[in-house]
């Protein structure tokens, strides 16, 4: 049965700025010139609009709650439950869909694997937040 009562909504929200703030960091100071080399862009190609950012602040939203709700289904306890469990779903359903998706008419391989790591980093980090920090 699918609920929303043991979700922590304090929890998403950090779930959502720390997605966020990674990402800044990731495809910013870390490996921004690497992603930009992979893509074929300049740092001026890229046109960030205020729209974007909101999107991927809701997108970020649906993934924290579906993660919470994942993690408490599995019954993780700990930090490293809650870890493997989101890396777990991570890559068995994101990985997996987005490198069918990079195969045939995405974005070089390149690009796929920054973007892999920077998402299994994330749902491994906040399942393992999601599985101790209860509501």
């Amino acid at each position: 049965m699918v609920s929303f009562s043991g979700i922590n909504w304090l929890a998403v929200v950090v779930g959502v700025v720390v997605s966020n703030a990674l990402g800044f960091v990731w495809y910013g100071p870390l490996f921004g010139n690497t992603w930009l080399r992979i893509i074929g862009k300049k740092r001026e190609d890229i046109q960030a609009s205020p729209s974007m950012y909101g999107v991927t602040a809701v997108a970020s939203l649906v993934t924290m709650v579906v993660l919470a709700m994942v993690v408490g289904t599995f019954g993780a306890e700990t930090f490293v439950d809650g870890l493997v469990v989101g890396a777990v779903a991570f890559i068995g359903l994101g990985a997996t869909a987005t490198f069918v998706y990079t195969t045939f008419s995405g974005p070089p391989v390149g690009a796929w694997f920054l973007l892999a790591a920077y998402q299994l980093i994330v749902h491994g980090v906040m399942g393992g937040v999601f599985a101790i920090w209860k509501s």
